[in-house]
């Protein structure tokens, strides 16, 4: 199989030939059947799986992910989505026969039928925080449903997505249509600029904007994945213990590095002091080589001690300042910049709420609601509010894992962007609509020029018809609109 090539980036026109080269190969794959392309898709979960092992180990080297956590968050559910939509991606793509409403029959039949086509030329930016499953599922889903795709990732993933590119090349996927462009910020601007025919963007909201005004401008579209800003409420009547383990794993997972890490908790009072108790101690038990904290000195973790100094000038309470670097901040409240901005790191801020309704208000005015979690004995209740939360996905008595299941939707709501990826409905951004409307080649059309005298009298008629409620109100209708027909015919045939 032909290798995937590296694209010189350092050469003024490494970016627009590798979109050329992109918009000539797509056309042809475009027209394949689905099943044809999945069949590549499922091939490269295969080498994938026999090949994880150096894959899962290079994450591990760029990341600082131990390598247990590599295998749970990237290799397995990577591989498990990929097999999903080989197997389940065609179906999804297949035509649809439309319907056709008898209160529009006054128009000649006709035959319509939904396609669903790729868009083409795909930008596809992704994040450090998570090398493989961020990204290789949303580029497997591009290229089932027929687009080519110009690959961007994070600096730090760039080795990890050139062995990507190669399986899915030694899967048979032919050349140009997954090219992966090394470099930095202005590396995306450039794709952009050359006119990538949708954009999909996760990370960080500055840079994300940046590049979808960009897009915008030139009247393209894009599914924006940014920062998140993960709350979780726990309720009185939860199972602390489990509430306390949980949001601390789901915290220092990645070095808390990731978008739906938890960063707030909001507690019911009459239970706050003994979670607050409990999160300590989870936060206390776990061994410093068990997650990736910034280094000192780093960038983030500057960061990290300015959000929680400034929340300790405003008078919230440091609980615990673990050896592992983990931190935990009680009693903040809005204002704080602990708790309004995205932290990326191993930051848990905990607030005391009175009621659920208060809950419900504070996350539903915070500014990123990618995701939240709700913590309660009675799962009905859970239901209840997650019903009433304005996030995109909402886990009850869970953190982090619902994510990694291949039929599983995650969608930014407010600061978090807009649009889906993973899951049927990430499948579906990658195609657009197409409706096909087919008649006879011969035959008169009623609604044709000139229009019938009266045809707004069985227009009417037809309309008491079609809403008429009852047996004896239909049977008049009914009556009434044979009788705007006979008066139609007639003047129709006066007419002529």
């Amino acid at each position: 199989m032909t290798p995937v090539e590296s694209v010189q980036v350092d050469s003024d026109h490494g970016v627009p030939a590798a979109c050329r080269a992109a918009r000539g190969a797509w056309r042809h794959w475009a027209r394949l059947d689905p099943h044809e392309r999945a069949q590549v898709v499922g091939r490269a979960a295969r080498i994938l799986a026999a090949e994880a092992t150096p894959i899962a180990e290079a994450i591990g080297i760029a990341s600082g992910r131990s390598a247990a956590e590599v295998w749970s968050a990237e290799i397995v559910p990577t591989l498990d989505a990929l097999r999903w939509l080989a197997h389940r991606g065609p179906q999804a793509l297949r035509s649809q026969a439309l319907g056709r409403s008898w209160l529009q029959w006054y128009f000649r039949a006709g035959r319509h039928r939904l396609h669903w086509e790729p868009y083409g030329v795909l930008g596809v930016v992704t994040p450090g925080n998570s090398l493989l499953f961020l990204a290789a599922p949303q580029i497997a889903a591009a290229l089932v449903a027929g687009n080519a795709v110009i690959w961007k990732p994070a600096p730090a993933g760039t080795a990890v997505a050139f062995h990507t590119a190669r399986i899915f090349s030694r899967a048979g996927l032919p050349p140009s249509l997954l090219q992966v462009l090394a470099g930095g910020a202005e590396i995306a601007r450039d794709v952009v600029g050359e006119g990538v025919d949708k954009l999909f963007f996760t990370g960080g909201a500055s840079a994300g904007i940046a590049l979808y005004r960009l897009q915008a401008e030139r009247g393209r579209p894009a599914v924006l994945e940014l920062s998140g800003r993960h709350v979780a409420a726990v309720l009185a009547g939860a199972d602390l213990d489990l509430a306390a383990s949980g949001i601390a794993w789901g915290k220092l997972a990645n070095g808390g590095r990731n978008c739906v890490s938890a960063q707030l908790v909001l507690v019911e009072r009459s239970v706050y002091a003994e979670f607050v108790a409990l999160a300590r101690a989870a936060l206390a038990s776990v061994p410093a080589g068990d997650f990736h904290a910034p280094a000192p000195g780093s960038e983030a973790a500057c960061r990290r001690d300015e959000l929680v100094s400034d929340a300790l000038a405003r008078g919230a309470r440091l609980i615990e300042h673990a050896a592992s670097g983990a931190i935990l901040v009680a009693d903040v409240s809005p204002g704080m910049r602990v708790v309004e901005e995205e932290i990326q790191g191993p930051v848990l801020a905990v607030a005391v709420v009175e009621s659920q309704a208060e809950a419900v208000a504070w996350i539903n005015a915070g500014g990123g609601r990618l995701s939240a979690s709700v913590w309660t004995g009675d799962l009905a209740q859970g239901e209840a509010l997650a019903r009433r939360l304005d996030a995109g996905q909402v886990w009850i008595n869970e953190e982090l894992a619902p994510v990694a299941q291949p039929e599983v939707t995650l969608a930014g709501r407010g600061a978090s962007g807009f649009g889906a990826s993973r899951g049927l409905a990430g499948l579906m951004e990658m195609v657009r609509p197409k409706v096909i409307s087919r008649l006879p080649a011969r035959g008169r059309r009623r609604h044709y020029f000139p229009t019938a005298p009266g045809v707004e009298g069985m227009f009417r008629a037809t309309i008491r018809l079609g809403f008429a409620v009852g047996l004896v109100t239909s049977f008049r209708a009914a009556g009434a609109l044979a009788l705007s027909l006979v008066r139609l015919m007639r003047s129709t045939r006066d007419t002529a």
